[in-house]
């Protein structure tokens, strides 16, 4: 290449010196000509190897996860229309989604046990229930919420079923005449348990009556407005924790348990109803908790701020009092790192 460009530089020179000759500036713009295709040709030769094995690589991940060609083709062709990274498809559900849901506007005929199987394969059928949902495909049949009118008539509904395309809400104990219709506006509101409120905004599709229930069908949708209901993510854990506070009589009492969930801004333990009820414990109670995080020993105070039973057992929520900077940072640390291991993966079993 170099030696080609010493004979345009030449040409060019005598050509200058000579003064223009015809021939001369015909052979230079040639040459240069020549070498910006070949040059072009070979960097788009490079693209095109280079997207063919990243393609079989992509195959063979999706293969190895248990997908079929197919499948991974239409993951692959997808994705690459939204302009998104395909493995992280394979990865997360939420770039998943949205290439599923290209590949169902893109194809009025598109196979819906195709799209069960894939998401499946993949373990992205559900969310863990602290984690925040995605779209409206995410929401839990049997979730119950208020369908809400734009002159602010409320209808309590449940969410009856769902398929790729829509969502189906069952209305409450209400009959005919509805203050609302097909094209009408309406916001759903419902609250999910150990996440948060969610309002959506939709046009509903279609209002009618089966097995004696009044249906409204409502196209999915990805914006979803969320109101968190604690100000700290909350997660799931099983920790030992050591429980600490002061009977009637002013002695300690011990009580050792593990930890249910934790945030910055306080934990969940449970103990047996059996064993609750050997215990002084009432709201309002202050407590010391000692329990280790990455192999820090924390030793936090807090205040017992509800108990709920759930099944056998008989749950305390405990509210963090005067945390210091160091163990806030630890517990925000872990759940962010706990958080992080739940959205890459924590619902995906790998074919090994």
């Amino acid at each position: 290449m170099d030696e080609r460009v010493n004979v345009l530089v030449k040409a060019w020179r005598k050509t200058v010196e000579e003064g223009v000759n015809p021939k001369h500036l015909l052979f230079v713009l040639i040459s240069f000509l020549l070498i910006f295709l070949i040059v072009y040709i070979v960097v788009k030769i490079k693209e095109i190897l280079r997207e063919r094995y990243k393609r079989k690589l992509f195959i063979d991940n999706a293969k190895g996860l248990g997908l079929t060609e197919r499948e991974a083709e239409i993951l692959w062709r997808y994705a690459n229309e939204l302009e998104r990274d395909p493995f992280l498809v394979l990865e997360y559900k939420a770039p998943f989604e949205k290439v599923i849901q290209r590949y169902v506007e893109e194809n009025p005929n598109f196979d819906e046990p195709l799209i069960r199987s894939i998401r499946k394969k993949l373990h992205f059928e559900e969310l863990p229930e602290m984690m925040p949902l995605i779209s409206t495909k995410d929401i839990d049949l049997y979730q119950t919420g208020n369908l809400i009118t734009q002159d602010g008539k409320v209808y309590p509904v449940a969410l009856y079923d769902k398929d790729e395309k829509f969502t189906y809400w069952y209305v409450i104990d209400r009959k005919p005449p509805f203050g609302f219709k097909k094209g009408s506006k309406i916001r759903i509101r419902f609250l999910r348990a150990e996440d948060g409120m969610y309002t959506f905004e939709a046009t509903v599709e279609d209002v009618f009556k089966e097995d004696g229930k009044y249906i409204v069908k409502i196209p999915h949708t990805f914006d979803l407005e969320r109101t968190q209901r604690r100000k700290e993510v909350r997660i799931k854990v099983n920790k030992p924790v050591e429980v600490i506070y002061k009977t009637k009589d002013g002695e300690e009492h011990f009580i050792f348990t593990r930890i249910a969930d934790l945030s910055a801004e306080g934990l969940k333990f449970c103990l047996r109803k059996i064993d609750a009820k050997e215990e002084n414990l009432r709201i309002g109670t202050d407590l010391k908790l000692s329990f280790e995080l990455e192999r820090e020993k924390l030793t936090v105070e807090g205040m017992l701020k509800n108990i709920v039973e759930e099944g056998d057992n008989e749950c305390y929520g405990v509210h963090f009092q005067k945390l210091d900077k160091k163990a806030k940072e630890i517990i925000l640390k872990f759940v962010q790192y706990e958080q992080h291991k739940m959205l890459k993966k924590i619902h995906k079993d790998k074919i090994r």
